[in-house]
Order: structure tokens, then sequence, then C-alpha cells
């Protein structure tokens, strides 16, 4: 079985047969609990979001990089919810370590503070929402091939150029969603009527919030859009603070500090 629809992959843009489908393109990774399983991402491509990246430096791959910040406050957020879930479920992490006993999250060596791994931390972590959203996008519409997408496709898969991404600092009131266990993208009328007249997508994920410019129209819309929805989203800041550009991936609060009353 080979898992195409149009036969051509949304990333390299390569067809069938010069490229296979046989690898199940998961849109998310499993470690997250996704079960969504999308078509028209070669082998080679499929392999090369889930790799150590030659591109980058240091050689981060972009799916750990993702699974990492995802994957701890997933686990926290559990955590808060029911303490019984940290005395039973232990927390697996390349870069950090849950002490359930302490209620402390441990930053192992292998997660640097120094520029240049913070940098490629952060730019990888950018690209897979970007991997991501193509993905979804895909499955849900078969129209990730649009040239407007072109240079989310190239920043994703070629690392070529820097698609920003903006970020809601959070409070420590977690708006989350029904089942944090099965996490999906969702496309509502609304959100395809946005990606198409402003350029971008509001991606909600276990209670955080990530604008994505996805379409060369980002950048018209820009301050007028975002203004917007910081506008409407911060109100009397009981939830969130402000709107940021993601330049540090420390921007994120992916210890819930917020949350935890700096214990995390």
């Amino acid at each position: 079985m080979q898992y195409i629809d149009k036969g051509q992959c949304i990333f390299c843009l390569r067809k069938h047969p010069e490229v296979s489908f046989f690898e199940k393109p998961h849109t998310m990774p499993r470690s997250l609990g996704s079960d969504s399983i999308g078509f028209d991402v070669c082998n080679d491509c499929n392999h090369y979001f889930g790799e150590s990246d030659k591109l980058s430096f240091p050689q981060l791959c972009i799916e750990v990089c993702v699974k990492e910040v995802f994957g701890i406050i997933k686990h926290l957020l559990n955590v808060s919810k029911n303490d019984e879930y940290g005395k039973k479920n232990r927390m697996r992490s390349i870069f950090f370590e849950y002490r359930h006993s302490e209620s402390k999250i441990k930053i192992k060596s292998s997660f640097q503070y120094n520029h240049r791994f913070i940098n490629s931390f952060t730019n990888q972590f950018k690209r897979g929402l970007y991997e991501m959203f193509l993905q979804e996008y895909h499955k849900v519409t078969q129209n990730g091939l649009d040239a407007k997408f072109d240079e989310i496709r190239e920043y994703a898969r070629f690392n070529k150029g820097n698609v920003p991404v903006y970020y809601m600092l959070n409070n420590g009131v977690f708006l989350l969603e029904e089942n944090i266990a099965n996490p999906k993208f969702h496309f509502s009328e609304n959100q395809f009527e946005t990606i198409e007249r402003y350029g971008f997508y509001s991606l909600w994920l276990w209670g955080q919030i990530f604008f994505l410019e996805v379409t060369p129209k980002a950048k018209l819309c820009r301050d007028t859009y975002l203004r917007r929805e910081a506008t409407e989203l911060i109100g009397t800041r009981f939830v969130f603070r402000g709107l940021i550009e993601l330049e540090k991936i420390t921007d994120i609060d992916f210890t819930l500090r917020s949350l935890f009353g700096g214990k995390s």
C-alpha cells in the first residue's frame, strides 16, 4: 500500500514512480498521542523529518524538537489534572527529566544554553510546526501542492529562508482541548477564510497558541491581523499577557512555570 492521493510529494514535489510513498506519514508525532495519517509525503521526506538534520548545526532532528517541547507540556498538564498520573507515568525525554516527588523539571546537559544550540532548536521547532501544518492541511483539503505554500514548503523541507512564528504569552490559565491525549489540528470554515484572506493559521495545542504565516498574504496583513488577534485574546490579561515573535525556544513556557508558580 502506498499513501498517495495526488501521487506527488507535498514537500520535495517529486512524483511517483520517481519516489515511493510506502512509509506511513504521521502528520504529528505518535509519541504525542496523535493517530493522524496523511498522504503524498514520499519516503525520503518522511525519513528526513525524523532523522538528525544535516541542514542544521548542531544537527537536531525536527521531529524530536517538536516532541520534546509538546511532550513536556502534555506531561505536566496531565500531572496538574491528576497527581497519580505523574507517579505512574515517567516522562520520556532526551533533554528534560521530571522529578515527581519534587514537582520539578531538571534540564539535562544535552540541552545547551549557548546561542548556537538555542537558535538551531528554535528553528527546527518552527520548521516542525510548518511541516505538520502542511501535512494536516493537505490531508483535509488535498490542496497542499498549491504554489501559495511554496515558501513554507522550502522552509520546512530544505531550511531555506526563515518563516516567522508568533506565540501568545500565557498567565497560567490554560484553555485546553477536550481530549489532550489525542491532539489534532483544527480546520474550521473561519480558519480556511483566515488563510485565504490574511495568510495566517492559528494553532492551538495543549493551551499554547501559535500563529503561522502560511501564505505570502501574511506579510501584507501581518500588522492588522496580529493586532486584531492580540487585542481579542489578551483582553483583560486574565489568560494571555502578550503576543511575541518566537525568536528563542525558551520564550515558550514549556515547563509551565506560569502554572506551577516557578517550581518547574
